[in-house]
């Protein structure tokens, strides 16, 4: 075999060498879940990480264990205990899953992913409330009826929404969450591109 014949082999055995490697790299990236998009979200994100976005995503967390937690875990038990006659099944599956969906919002938000949050959170705010409306204008109805009720009992709409309702204060939250995001990302933007446009230009022309 000649020189020559040597080296072509010697190539093409390094190019099936190189390209097995790039295969494998890329079954690796497949095998780990995680697309190079989220995690340099996520990066990016934890960028705009400040002392508002920490007392926010504090904040966050009392209307949830308020509503989402203690009251909506009353009206779930109560209601697949039967002891809320007039209430179907259905609307202790919207407050249970609504929770479920703010609590996966809340550590979204944790991960300083503020836009998957905010959606999160929207959604199982909108779920809550479906169940929530329910049980209070059912409470309502009641009262306006007016037959054999307590002092107790005439003020449980009231009690119930001060109960359900604060949950709508945890979407408002995440909202503004976002928009602090969304607000320190556009700046961070404009002053990355004010400091590239004002950059000093190389001269591409030689020094005799």
């Amino acid at each position: 075999m000649s020189k020559t014949d040597k080296l072509r082999k010697e190539s093409l055995k390094q190019l099936e060498e190189k390209k097995a490697e790039v295969q494998e790299e890329k079954r690796r990236r497949q095998d780990a879940g995680e697309s190079r998009s989220a995690a340099r979200m996520r990066r990016d994100a934890k960028k705009f990480n400040s002392p508002l976005t920490l007392i926010i995503k504090i904040l966050m967390w009392v209307p949830f264990l308020w509503s989402g937690l203690y009251y909506g875990g009353i009206f779930v038990l109560g209601i697949s205990m039967d002891q809320m006659d007039d209430v179907p099944g259905r609307i202790a599956v919207f407050i249970a899953v609504g929770s479920l969906i703010c609590l996966a919002g809340l550590v979204l938000a944790m991960l300083s992913l503020y836009i998957p949050q905010f959606a999160a959170i929207l959604t199982g705010t909108v779920l809550f409330m479906q169940g929530a409306s329910y049980i209070v204008n059912k409470a309502e109805e009641r009262i306006a009826s007016g037959s054999g009720l307590t002092v107790e009992q005439q003020g449980l709409a009231d009690k119930w929404r001060f109960g359900l309702y604060p949950i709508m204060i945890l979407a408002a939250l995440s909202a503004a969450l976002m928009g602090v995001y969304l607000v320190r990302r556009h700046l961070r933007k404009r002053r990355l591109q004010k400091e590239k446009d004002n950059a000093p230009v190389k001269s591409i022309v030689a020094d005799d």
